[in-house]
């Protein structure tokens, strides 16, 4: 019988604690693991859980403070926490390396991709390792920046990096977050390969357990700290013995699921059926033709048409570049199109918003500092769709991280002027953020109020008049083809946009009270500091969260508490249509839960039209009563989403549901794959009718 080769990564009863008040708080407890030469090893569980700082200790890694308590950590036979310096820099890379989760960030953006790769050691020559991570045109990609690649080649040039030196170990922390499920099956797979073809034994951390149950041979579930459960895959996916984890792996929604999951202390689902949308439900927003183009070379989105209803979730889904996000931008008023329309068709807009100044312009001067010019970032348009950006927390521009200025601070400039740009502009942008006072300060008059003119009514001119009367607004003002700063005030309020990532697009120098008063302050659905101090209280209430909450710093708040405080925002103006852009990526699967229950209630109370845009194929199934289906910025496939799921007619989307996985191992495809094809739609024959408003863009065999 064949021996079974040593574990090369040994974790005995290992303990981690930092400090943190003049006391240790512990943070791992007596945790014990072993990988072998080719194998994965999954390490699962909520954020807190442990996870991160267990893979960070191969590497010899501790967070700032931190100090191993007991246990030990052994790689390739060493004490990693026994070596030298010098060992220890050996080790990293040569034995053991990382493939961090943004490889955008880990990359070094002034530096040729070659040279990076270069960089890393070893004697594998780069256009090898570029082929080996099947890159193509590995000669001309070496040359480029890592600006000039998307997502999923930044992440292939991340792994060729780790295994430039040919470790023995690799560890993957979060590989494929935010990644499209197509690039996310590419990466996926291509670490497979490289595992098997050089003999690699793999850590992988993730909280998303599709990619554990496709990837990994064991799988070691903590909570707290603390190892709850550990178990080949297979079986504890089919027979998790934990209450913990029954309830980890309740609670991931399935491409399967007509509806939301509702997970019990035991672990048992329970789908909640999606919300009826009556058939006479007023469109809140139509979008008829619409093309975006990025300067003259690229067109992002060409010919996209179609409405949401009130109550009625939309979602756009397709890969990274399909054009979803730009459309999003777009109806926010952070992008022109370059033709068609967009409006606000629903009638009773929210009503009590003054509107544009004596200059016809919404809102207070829109972001001008004392030379005139608009505010905002250099590079790209800026958001303050709610009139937070004063404070800088609803910034950003669609190429970076929302709330940042071009220093790269969230929410301010170096010199502390919250918002603003090194050159004293406003952090407003065409998005339009409430004015900038003569002295170039974001979002305030001379009299110090956010958004509010000298008279010191909100959105109103010099001379104290509104631009628009409260209520119905003209028929000509409902063009969300316009940019924000040129729409009304009571238009800007109608669509209202929850960032993807609440870390940056809220101001960590500002209590998350804070953010959620300035927007009732600028749209004028809060008269007095204490009305407004009051209204925050509630609608951090109305998305579930203690509303003493309100005191607290961005930091004190966990991820998915951060992303309600987002969605509380949003509500501040109470919008119609609520644009929810990769809200829940990177959160953990049962904060994921909470969230999109949190979304599914709003949206029954208050009749919101909500437009969400996922990569993730299984909260689509579950949260969407429609979806549209967007490849290289033109729709494919669109109508109600149990009957596109059930019945995907074409290939592009069946790709995409083909490259969803499922949190079960060993489980195939979900659909079969349609081999060599090629669009045949003609501008008098573009759509097949497929009945009940699933239509799918023509398209043939490539062999005729």
């Amino acid at each position: 019988m064949t021996s079974l080769p040593a574990p090369i990564v040994s974790v005995d009863e290992l303990s981690v604690a930092y400090r943190s008040g003049g006391r240790e708080v512990p943070v791992v407890h007596e945790v014990s693991l072993a990988v072998r030469p080719g194998r994965t090893l999954a390490l699962v569980g909520e954020s807190g859980s442990g996870k991160s700082t267990v893979a960070a200790t191969l590497l010899g890694h501790l967070r700032h403070g931190s100090r191993i308590t007991g246990g030990r950590v052994a790689v390739d036979g060493r004490d990693v926490f026994a070596l030298s310096a010098r060992e220890l820099r050996r080790l990293r890379g040569g034995t053991v390396a990382m493939v961090a989760q943004n490889a955008g960030h880990a990359l070094t953006p002034s530096m040729r991709i070659g040279r990076q790769i270069a960089e890393a050691g070893g004697e594998v020559p780069v256009t090898e390792l570029l082929e080996q991570v099947r890159l193509p045109r590995p000669r001309e990609l070496a040359r480029r920046y890592p600006h000039e690649l998307s997502g999923g080649q930044q992440q292939r040039v991340a792994i060729a990096m780790a295994i430039a030196a040919r470790p023995k170990v690799l560890v993957l922390d979060e590989p494929t977050t935010g990644l499209d499920v197509i690039t996310q099956r590419g990466v996926l797979d291509l670490i497979g390969a490289l595992r098997e073809e050089l003999g690699l034994a793999a850590v992988l951390v993730s909280h998303d357990l599709g990619v554990v149950a496709h990837m990994a041979d064991e799988v070691c579930v903590l909570h707290a700290g603390r190892v709850v459960e550990a178990a080949p895959t297979r079986r504890l996916f089919t027979a998790p013995a934990a209450p913990y984890t029954r309830r980890l792996l309740s609670s991931v929604p399935r491409v399967t699921d007509a509806g939301l999951a509702l997970v019990g202390e035991d672990g048992t689902r329970e789908i909640r059926p999606r919300a009826e949308v009556p058939a006479d439900a007023a469109e809140a927003v139509s979008v008829r033709d619409v093309t975006i183009d990025y300067g003259t070379a690229m067109r992002a989105v060409d010919g996209v048409s179609f409405s949401v209803r009130r109550g009625e979730v939309l979602a756009l889904v397709g890969e990274s570049g399909s054009g979803k996000s730009t459309i999003a931008w777009a109806l926010a008023g952070l992008r022109v199109p370059s033709g068609g329309r967009m409006r606000a068709v629903a009638g009773g807009l929210p009503g009590g918003a003054a509107g544009g100044s004596a200059g016809g312009s919404a809102g207070a001067v829109a972001g001008r500092s004392s030379g005139g010019s608009s505010g905002g970032a250099s590079g790209g348009p800026s958001a303050d769709l709610s009139g937070a950006g004063s404070d800088g927390s609803a910034g950003g521009s669609p190429g970076g991280s929302p709330g940042l200025s071009p220093g790269g601070s969230a929410g301010g400039s170096p010199g502390g002027r919250s918002g603003a740009s090194p050159g004293g502009r406003s952090g407003a942008s065409p998005g339009g953020s409430a004015g900038g006072s003569p002295g170039g300060r974001s979002g305030a008059s001379p009299g110090g109020r956010s958004g509010a003119s000298p008279g010191g009514r909100s959105g109103a001119s010099p001379g104290g008049r509104s631009g628009a009367s409260p209520g119905a607004l003209p028929g000509g003002d409902r063009d969300l083809g316009v940019p924000a700063r040129r729409r009304p005030l009571a238009l800007r309020r109608t669509v209202q946009l929850v960032f993807q990532n609440a870390d940056t697009s809220l101001n960590p120098r500002r209590s998350v009270g804070d953010a959620v008063r300035r927007p009732l302050r600028f749209f004028g659905t809060a008269g007095s500091r204490g009305e407004a101090a009051s209204r925050a209280r509630q609608l951090i209430a109305d998305v579930r969260l203690d509303p003493d909450f309100a005191d607290r710093l961005p930091a004190q708040l966990s991820g998915g508490q951060r992303q309600r405080i987002g969605i509380a925002r949003a509500l501040a103006g109470e919008p119609e249509v609520l644009i929810a852009d990769e809200i829940t990526t990177g959160l953990d699967v049962s904060v994921q839960a909470e969230v999109l229950r949190l979304l599914d209630d709003l949206r029954r109370e208050r009749e919101l039209a909500c437009l969400f845009i996922s990569h993730d194929l299984a909260v689509v199934r579950g949260i969407a009563d429609r979806v549209v289906v967007l490849r290289h910025g033109v729709v494919v496939e669109e109508g109600p989403t149990d009957v596109v799921f059930a019945d995907p007619g074409h290939p592009y989307t069946r790709e995409l549901m083909a490259a969803a996985l499922e949190p079960e191992p060993g489980v195939g495809r979900v659909v079969a794959v349609v081999e060599g094809w090629e669009d045949a739609a003609e501008p008098d024959a573009i759509w097949d009718e497929l009945g009940g408003g699933h239509r799918v863009r023509r398209w043939r065999s490539a062999d005729g």
